[in-house]
Order: C-alpha cells, then structure tokens, then sequence
C-alpha cells in the first residue's frame, strides 16, 4: 500500500531557453542542491524538459511552458504535449485556442499572478476553468496579498481554484537568492509528475515562504487541505507549523470569520493549536507579518519605482505560508 507524504517544490521557473539566466542544467543542480523533491520548467512559451519527464539526483524535473503575452501569463503542465515551442498569442482567439490544445492533450492549466498589476491576466475566469491559480508569485508583495483576498472571496463564493505558489525564478540579484521563494509542498504519493499533478488538483498543498521555511499543517482527524469533513462528525481541527518568528500571527478562517488568532510575541518552536469550527463551507489558516520601520519604508520605495505600486499604497500584512481549505458539509 502507497503512502502519501509531503513534498516540496517549485511551479514557476526559466532557463535561458527563454529570459533566465542559468541554463537547464545550471538550474537543475541548483533545485537539487535547494534539496526541493519536483519542479515544473515553465519557459515563456518554449518547453525546455521535452515530451516526458525525467529525474534529476532524486528531483522530479517536469514538462511544461507558460503561455506568456500582453493578455496575461500561465503555466501548461504535462508529459507528451507534442510540442517544443508556440507562437506569442496575440488576441484573444489565439490564447484560447492554444488553451484548448494544451487541453485536448490532457495538460493541466495554471494560471499565473492574476492580480500582479506589471503582468495582469486579463482574460478572465469565464470558460477557462483553471486547474490550479498562482495565488503567490516571486518573493511576497502587495499584489500577491490582493491575489489572496482575491482567492478567497471566490471561496466564499463556493468558487474553489487549487492555490499554488511559483518563484517566477529567472536569476539572482546581489545579496537575494530568489529560487523555491515560496515553496510549494503537496501531499503526493511520490515526486513523479502524475502523483504531484493529482495532488495540485485536489487542493492537497500548501504553501511556504521558502525551502527552509516553517511548514503550515492544516488537519481534521487523516484529513488535509482539499478534503471535505463531515461536520455532525467533526468539529475540530487542528493546525500546526515548526516554528513561528517573532511578530508573525497566525490565523484561522472559517468562511468569513477569523476563529483562531495567535500573534507570537518570541520565537515559538512545534506550535499546534486544536480548533472548534463553527459552520459548514470551509477552513483554511495563514501565518503573517507585518514590515515596519525602515523595513517597511525600503519596501515601499523598491515597490513603487519596480512593481508599479502608487506611492502612499502601504504595506498590508504579508503572508509567510498559507494553507488550501478543508471544506465541511
């Protein structure tokens, strides 16, 4: 019998294939010496693994491209997709109709920073239908806290897209290393491409701030994020993470309300927290932070001159590692 388990990994990534700067193998080694388990290889508009799959040093390396124009960007992930490289779409027509051929070939869809004001998606939801939405995209900004207010108001909705995270890594700046920041961790039989892909679609994932990041766990009995619970049977869950910094709070939502909220006033290492939920629909929990000082002025500045932020915009508390929900009938 199989057991699943967690694995972590990166859903967004570039070569010099397109406009990155490590080559293939380059970024190989540098996901295997980041110690992730899977990667999706996602260059604009050029698929750089081929047709199959293959393992690097134990690091699933995964088929796929991103569909990359001035209508909004997203990821194709999928083994025999029979195809090395595609055209720019340059309407809206061209964009659907190579959606629907990566579709046809059985590839899973991503779409990619939806709410990122310097590369918005602007073809909307409508017909798309979306297996998976890149919630968080490049180390944390505001326009990823919007994409998570965005992402829940479609769960109270009764709207659920998978949430995933992708670095959008195409190099190194200085003193940063931007690689598997966030990290993205689904509960997978193993690192094969099938077992991730399945997980991704079933919600099973939750995501982190890096490689070496606190882990958020959000259970209900054998139950993890993407699972349906029956609440006359349980009313408890339970969340739990490696550690909390100082500063950072961590929060519990059941539909639209903030049941559970724990703000750490020092380093607290194996936090869990047993929680009585209210009401059917569904449960999903977040670790935050909130910049302050030069921290925030420095943030605020570099936001404006390179994210397109408007000046006097503020900084909202930022999201360190979130959970997808489990839902309660």
């Amino acid at each position: 019998m199989r057991n699943r388990h967690w694995l972590k990994g990166d859903c967004h990534l570039h070569t010099t294939n397109s406009d990155g700067a490590k080559t293939p193998e380059e970024l190989y080694e540098a996901l295997y010496k980041k110690g992730l388990d899977f990667a999706f290889i996602t260059d604009h508009n050029y698929n750089t693994p081929g047709e199959t799959e293959f393992n690097y040093k134990g690091v699933g390396i995964f088929p796929g491209l991103e569909i990359s124009s001035n209508l909004g960007h997203a990821n194709v992930f999928g083994e025999h997709m029979l195809v090395r490289a595609i055209n720019r779409p340059q309407t809206e027509d061209d964009y659907y109709e190579l959606i629907d051929f990566f579709r046809s070939r059985g590839a899973h869809l991503s779409v990619n920073h939806p709410l990122d004001r310097s590369l918005l998606w602007r073809l909307g939801l409508d017909g798309i239908e979306p297996d998976s939405v890149e919630v968080w995209n490049s180390p944390m900004h505001n326009d990823n806290v919007y994409c998570m207010d965005w992402w829940h108001s479609l769960l109270l909705e009764g709207t659920f897209i998978p949430a995933i995270g992708g670095s959008d890594f195409h190099r190194d700046y200085y003193v940063t290393r931007l690689l598997a920041s966030p990290t993205t961790y689904v509960y997978a039989y193993s690192n094969t491409m099938a077992d991730v892909l399945e997980a991704i679609r079933g919600g099973h994932a939750f995501v982190t701030n890096s490689p070496k990041a606190a882990r958020l766990f959000l259970t209900c009995g054998e139950k993890v994020p993407g699972d349906t619970a029956d609440l006359a049977k349980d009313r408890c869950v339970t969340v739990a993470c490696d550690f909390l910094r100082r500063g950072q709070t961590l929060r519990v939502f059941n539909n639209d309300r903030e049941i559970f909220t724990h703000h750490a006033h020092r380093r607290e290492e194996n936090v869990s927290f047993d929680i009585t939920v209210e009401a059917r629909g569904f449960v999903r929990a977040q670790v935050g932070y909130q910049l302050t000082g030069r921290l925030a002025a420095g943030y605020a500045f570099g936001a404006t001159k390179f994210k397109r932020h408007d000046p006097g915009e503020g900084v909202p508390e930022f999201i360190y590692s979130f959970t997808n929900p489990i839902f309660f009938a």
